[in-house]
């Protein structure tokens, strides 16, 4: 891939990258790291894309595949976080952010890029690699255990 088409690239789809490996990592940092590392293998990928779509569906699944390598890394078992402090615009974002970094991993990645990224049902199946009704699947029980978290909080 050539320097042009990697900017191109890097201008549209950073914040997706960065944000589905925050989601998995839940530090700054090595989120960062993730979306660096995403965008390296993009540069040294020789093939093509038929359109776009298709590069950032293969970013997706690079991005998941890295924050999983990187979870079960022997480093990243053994740490311990610190807490980082991300400015809200008021408590009730603060709250649904908490809640749904709590929900469990499958859940949390079909949320977000359902709601964040905009794909459909089938796209995200396909990304994941699983049927449309396992996504959603996901999808309600997310909802559901997302809105008892919600309402624990006081929030609606």
């Amino acid at each position: 891939m050539d320097g042009e088409a990697l900017t191109k690239y890097i201008g549209l789809y950073h914040g997706t990258v960065y944000r589905l490996a925050f989601s998995y990592v839940k530090n700054c940092a090595d989120a960062e790291d993730i979306t660096q590392e995403a965008f390296l293998r993009l540069y040294k990928y020789d093939g093509s894309f038929a359109a776009d779509d298709n590069c950032r569906a293969w970013l997706i699944r690079v991005t998941i595949n890295l924050s999983k390598n990187l979870l079960r890394s022997g480093w990243f078992t053994k740490r311990t976080e610190l807490s980082e402090d991300i400015p809200y615009e008021n408590k009730e974002d603060r709250a649904l952010y908490e809640c749904v970094m709590a929900l469990p991993q499958k859940y949390r990645t079909t949320i977000h890029l359902y709601y964040y990224e905009g794909y459909s049902v089938k796209e995200i199946a396909d990304i994941l690699g699983a049927t449309a009704s396992a996504v959603t699947t996901r999808l309600m029980r997310g909802r559901e255990q997302l809105k008892e978290m919600l309402l624990k909080e006081g929030l609606q």
